[in-house]
């Protein structure tokens, strides 16, 4: 009796080790999955949670920001230009350089990290229906964007002496275009700069991104704008 006992079958014990083994790969394998599964749950939480921790930022205390808002009415009843059409570029000029926004919300376009000095309105540019552009009305095809070329007045108004560690609202810029059947577009730009909307536009930047150290000088613009207000 205890020499049977003693003889296992061979196959048996590696049977068993083959499975013990299977196991134990198995288990490494789910612990190495469930590790990777958290970080990633973990990074779209953080995403999710702070949307704004990104490259939107100072880069240091003398990185200062441009706040521009721009809309654009148009005349034409096209069903995807109905939903908030916005520019798809927007640029400043300082001196001969050229600078185009960084960040966006809305209809507020963002000019972050900037240095020191004289800035001014430059140009831009919404495009316009892919499909409409297509479409040929006799023999007059409609033009595929719409470049805003602003006027010397507009561009003088809207001149800013941006000083470092700053947070500056250059103004509002409303865009009205009429299309005329065979004939260019006629644009016309209405510029404006008044406490309620510099107000809107720093408390907009804020509410959207309270966490960057944008929307920190921006609540701190709040403030100071709002005891202006106060009767």
């Amino acid at each position: 009796m205890s020499s049977n006992s003693e003889n296992t079958n061979p196959i048996d014990r590696n049977s068993e080790n083959d499975l013990f083994s299977n196991k134990q790969q198995t288990s490494k394998w789910e612990s190495f999955s469930s590790g990777i599964f958290r970080k990633f749950l973990i990074l779209l939480l953080v995403t999710y949670l702070f949307p704004e921790c990104s490259s939107f930022g100072p880069k240091n205390s003398q990185s200062s920001l441009i706040i521009v808002h721009m809309t654009i009415v148009k005349d034409e009843m096209i069903l995807d230009e109905l939903i908030d059409p916005r520019f798809q570029k927007v640029t400043l000029r300082k001196g001969e350089k050229s600078i185009e926004y960084s960040e966006s919300s809305e209809h507020y376009y963002y000019f972050q990290n900037l240095k020191e000095g004289q800035y001014e309105i430059f140009d831009a540019v919404h495009l316009l229906n892919r499909g409409a552009s297509d479409f040929a009305f006799s023999s007059t095809k409609q033009a595929n964007k719409i470049d805003i070329d602003f006027d010397p007045e507009e561009i003088r108004k809207s001149r800013v002496d941006l000083q470092p560690g700053t947070v500056v609202f250059m103004g509002s810029f409303h865009v009205t275009v009429d299309f005329k059947f065979q004939e260019e577009p006629k644009i016309s730009v209405r510029y404006s700069k008044t406490n309620e909307e510099e107000l809107a536009a720093m408390d907009h930047l804020y509410k959207n991104y309270p966490r960057s150290g944008w929307g920190q000088k921006a609540k701190n613009r709040v403030k100071l704008l709002s005891s202006f207000t106060q009767p």
